[in-house]
């Protein structure tokens, strides 16, 4: 099964494809007559996020970590899913620029041209010689009308077929990301049930206290009272740093559920949509247009209405020194986290950036 997400859009008419600066200046134009902005504002939420996500992927290449607890979470999230990808906004971008060409061609003025030159036809004589002129005319003009007729039902034929193809993209990947979050909800209840990383991260915090005891016994500075007071800061270091993981896996478990949630209906939804909107796309189709601004208004919400939000909990109660190791180990847990989820669901991803 393919699992790649927003790679290349191969069912696509080649030849309906904007030329880049054609398509940049559409997007900077104006929204409709009546409505505020411009159109790329439909995208600047998607925009944001995925420049951030793009910033995160790059500095975990290269093994810098950026942002606090909760931002990496967001991000991890976030880009696991795929979800914040050029070629996804290419493809929403696209058939914006298509629906504006379809909903711009214009059969009502031929039509009209059609009819006023039939009605005249039917009133003129074809015995006599001053109308004979005037009959040759307006056929050549009514057949040179229907023939433009049949260019432009032909190509709003092939522009709405591209509109369906783009929106059929756009929800089988969503049915990807809805299957990868999925995925990785599974996998961070089994992390949660194992407990195996969250007990190896206490042993090393109890190890790294030991070797500090090690270091003051060579001081000569060890007293029973230090030890007491140590394995108490223990005790309660430890169960800190199982509450921070835990919550830790709640957090991002919580990102995934909403990602989920967000898919699952805008998946359904654009199924109900394109089947509505497949009839329309016909050429003997009486230019029904109504489900295509409907498919517009669904993959816009796709890319603006989710707000993707994670609050990691602080680490409370920890001195500064203590605070920096429990942080460490944190960002270890995180790691482990997203490494298993990136084996587990997103190894075959071969998506094209």
């Amino acid at each position: 099964m393919d699992t790649s997400l927003f790679g290349l859009r191969f069912e696509s008419n080649a030849e309906l494809h904007p030329d880049p600066a054609d398509l940049a200046a559409f997007l900077r134009s104006p929204r409709a007559p009546g409505e505020k902005g411009l159109r790329q504002d439909d995208l600047a939420v998607f925009t944001g996020y995925m420049d951030r996500v793009d910033k995160y992927e790059k500095g975990s290449a290269h093994g810098v970590a950026s942002g606090d607890a909760s931002e990496r979470m967001l991000l991890g999230v976030l880009s696991q899913t795929q979800f914040f990808r050029p070629s996804f906004r290419l493809a929403i971008e696209e058939y914006l620029y298509h629906h504006h060409q379809l909903l711009a061609l214009d059969f009502t003025k031929p039509e009209k041209f059609v009819r006023s030159a039939e009605e005249e036809l039917s009133r003129l004589n074809s015995k006599k010689k001053d109308d004979q002129q005037k009959i040759a005319r307006l056929q050549v003009l009514i057949e040179q009308r229907k023939k433009d007729l049949e260019s432009l039902a032909k190509r709003r034929h092939l522009i709405a077929s591209e509109l369906c193809l783009i929106a059929a993209y756009v929800r089988d990947n969503v049915e990807k990301v809805l299957q990868r979050c999925e995925g990785a909800i599974t996998s961070l209840a089994k992390l949660q049930v194992d407990g195996t990383r969250a007990e190896q991260l206490i042993d090393d915090l109890k190890a790294h206290f030991k070797e500090e005891v090690r270091e003051r016994r060579h001081m000569g500075t060890v007293t029973p009272e230090y030890l007491e007071s140590l394995k108490t800061e223990v005790a309660q270091l430890s169960q800190r740093l199982a509450r921070l993981v835990l919550g830790d896996v709640h957090a991002v478990t919580g990102v995934y559920d909403g990602f989920h949630e967000h898919a699952k209906k805008h998946a359904a939804l654009l199924n109900d949509l394109i089947a509505r909107a497949q009839p329309a796309r016909k050429v003997d189709a009486y230019r029904v247009n109504r489900p295509f601004a409907e498919l517009e208004r669904a993959l816009v919400a796709l890319i603006s209405e989710f707000r993707p939000m994670v609050k990691a909990a602080a680490p409370e109660g920890a001195g500064e020194r203590h605070g920096d190791l429990l942080g460490k180990l944190r960002r270890e847990m995180l790691d482990h986290m997203f490494t298993l989820l990136k084996s587990g669901t997103g190894k075959d991803t071969g998506t094209t950036r």
